[in-house]
């Protein structure tokens, strides 16, 4: 477990939140309050914080290359824990533009829109009107992180994941719990995480689970057929909350499920999507091997032993701890950071 604690001071534009914006419930941008003492780190409890200048300059490696504070001194921060459903996912092709005939090309570009899922749009709205009852906007926030270094501190797209609290009606509320806690989210672990950090969202997820909220009353066991029909339908829309109900099913899944789809209609890949998932694998841990063993410990697994052929899953969403994508952050001679 990490000793470390990163802590970023900034504040969160409301406006960003669909409808008005296009952030969904678990991704969210902040505006530093200042660009270079915004961050502060101490390296064990009871260490005082001092401001850290690591990201000054610096590039996270992973999937993607990107500077972690942009040019408007905001941060994406990707809330620690937790998986709203996806409102707005856009797959990428299975093939390059230079190895795909003009006929694949076209299906892929006729078929490749942002997809949603049940319960995305009802969600967003839901974390929106929490923010908004502190009648603050911007709002001011603090987003923590438990890291030993900086190259723990962001994800393999370049989002900062941790947790991100807010103060509402005089009470200090941590956005990430309480997601899981009202229903709006799902419990969604990862190897970087600690034992004490999933089991506090596996009882806020069973305390909404037990009170039907949310979305607990439409999650699905099947995965079923991709609905073509279910598309963002961008900024400015008007809110509909009954006709945004039907099954639901973990988020990471849809998206391999859309990815998947798009690339079948383009003729880029072969199989159904039980062949895919083993083809294009992702590693994992039962939770209870992960808390009672740890990541060096425990049995490796993989997502698609989790499904059925007749594409049924078998475990609830807390059942699994994913294993982080790797990712590094460097300055600008290559060399990775530290603090």
């Amino acid at each position: 477990m990490a000793q470390g604690l990163l802590e970023v001071t900034g504040s969160i534009e409301l406006g960003q939140f669909w409808p008005m914006g296009d952030s969904d419930a678990d991704t969210t941008k902040i505006v530093l309050t200042t660009t270079t003492e915004s961050l502060r780190f101490r390296p064990h409890p009871g260490a005082p914080f001092q401001i850290t200048h690591a990201f000054e300059n610096a590039t996270v490696g992973g999937r993607v290359r990107r500077r972690p504070v942009d040019n408007r001194g905001r941060v994406t921060i990707r809330l620690q824990g937790i998986d709203a459903p996806e409102l707005h996912y856009r797959p990428t092709a299975a093939l390059g533009p230079r190895d795909r005939s003009r006929t694949q090309d076209a299906m892929y570009k006729q078929w490749n829109h942002e997809y949603r899922q049940h319960l995305a749009e009802t969600g967003t709205v839901k974390i929106h009107k929490l923010l908004a009852r502190a009648g603050r906007d911007p709002m001011p926030c603090k987003v923590v992180t438990a890291v030993d270094s900086p190259g723990e501190v962001f994800d393999t797209y370049g989002r900062l994941v941790g947790d991100v609290l807010v103060e509402i009606e005089g009470r200090e509320k941590n956005m990430n719990t309480w997601l899981v806690k009202q229903g709006w989210a799902m419990p969604t672990f990862y190897s970087s995480m600690s034992a004490e950090e999933i089991e506090t969202f596996m009882v806020a997820a069973k305390k909404a689970r037990k009170r039907d909220d949310g979305i607990w009353p439409f999650l699905s066991k099947k995965v079923g057929k991709f609905d073509w029909d279910l598309r963002y339908r961008g900024k400015g829309a008007v809110p509909n909350p009954l006709a945004d109900v039907g099954p639901v099913f973990p988020p990471k899944l849809f998206r391999r499920l859309t990815t998947w789809a798009v690339n079948d209609r383009a003729k880029m890949v072969t199989g159904d999507f039980l062949s895919y998932l083993r083809a294009h694998p992702d590693h994992c841990f039962l939770t209870s091997d992960f808390l009672m063993n740890g990541s060096t410990v425990a049995t490796p697994r993989r997502l698609d032993e989790f499904i059925q052929t007749k594409e049924l899953l078998k475990l609830r969403p807390e059942d699994l701890v994913f294993q982080e994508a790797a990712s590094k952050l460097v300055g600008h001679d290559g060399a990775e950071i530290s603090w």
